[in-house]
């Protein structure tokens, strides 16, 4: 080898290894533009941990391009777990650590809303257990119940045929959504009564009379309606005369009820995901409401098939899970 071929080689080599290292360069570059130059700290509390929590958990953590890694704190039922997660997360605040909290319901809302302050909480996903007015202006609702054109959107479609539903509750739950009930109902072409009870000594009278005048019943999130003293008289009248029943409880389900309207954690932690990203960005409180593919209908399967004329359909937009 000459030389002249000896400085060639060399040359080639050189070019090659600057190219390669460009490249390297090039690649690092587009990696530290892609990534966030500033990412949030959020944590998740709590009451009691459940599977629906843990997915929503989870599927925040996927959702959320903006923020660390959501760390989620159990408070099992107890309070004085409750303090020293307060505790932890005040110090966590203290040195710049904590962005957002969501809090998972009434008692874990209140226990770090109380010892918490300066950090935006959103509580009470899914279900309306909590008085806004007695925490203060960091303490953000996400409470999404179905509206009651979703609840009679469901029933029809689990049972077609029904025309006549009954709505079992005190007045002062039904007021609230009497409005909306009845144009809904009108929308939809159905009929609807409304069976006031005052007090749960009530309840057999009206169950009774709903059950011999109406096609399917409707019970709201009402604990003089349903509650200890009363539900297992419910679950054995309305199964025992096969009348389609919808709830909001989960747990009910389980029981007997033929089925439920519940958040589905993982619509929900996809849609808080980017709420959270355009509350930190801009302020702007996030609006679940309105989203009926937030929710899922648990099915009680052996009810079903006990229910005539029940088919098992659900409204467009909702996924169905049997129980």
């Amino acid at each position: 080898m000459t030389t002249e071929d000896f400085d060639k080689a060399a040359h080639e080599r050189v070019t090659k290894w600057l190219k390669g290292y460009q490249r390297l360069w090039l690649l690092f570059a587009c990696l530290f533009a892609a990534a966030p130059a500033w990412a949030a700290d959020v944590y998740i509390v709590d009451t009691v941990k459940r599977d629906d929590s843990l997915t929503l958990a989870e599927t925040l953590n996927q959702s959320c391009v903006s923020c660390r890694p959501v760390k989620y704190m159990d408070m099992k039922g107890s309070v004085r777990i409750g303090r020293q997660i307060s505790y932890e997360l005040a110090k966590l605040k203290a040195d710049g650590a904590l962005d957002l909290v969501i809090t998972l319901g009434k008692p874990a809302t209140r226990m770090i809303a109380r010892e918490l302050t300066d950090v935006p909480i959103f509580y009470s996903l899914g279900a309306p257990d909590a008085d806004p007015t007695r925490h203060g202006s960091d303490v953000i609702s996400l409470v999404v119940p179905p509206s009651p054109k979703l609840k009679l959107q469901a029933l029809k479609a689990l049972a077609p045929n029904i025309k006549n539903i009954g709505f079992l509750a005190t007045r002062d739950s039904l007021d609230d959504i009497k409005d909306q009930t009845i144009a809904a109902a009108r929308e939809l072409g159905v009929q609807i009564k409304f069976y006031y009870v005052q007090r749960p000594y009530d309840v057999p009278v009206g169950l009774r009379t709903a059950i011999q005048e109406m096609d399917a019943i409707i019970f709201i999130q009402d604990r003089v309606v349903i509650n200890a003293d009363t539900v297992e008289y419910i679950l054995q009248l309305t199964l025992e005369n096969q009348v389609p029943t919808l709830v909001d409880n989960d747990k009910l389900v389980d029981r007997g009820m033929l089925a439920a309207l519940t958040v589905d954690p993982v619509r929900l932690g996809e849609k808080l995901g980017g709420a959270i990203e355009q509350f930190l960005a801009t302020g702007a409180l996030p609006d679940l409401s309105d989203d009926p593919t937030l929710f899922q209908l648990l099915v009680n399967g052996d009810t079903l098939r006990q229910t005539p004329g029940v088919t098992g359909n659900a409204p467009a937009g909702l996924k169905m899970v049997m129980r």
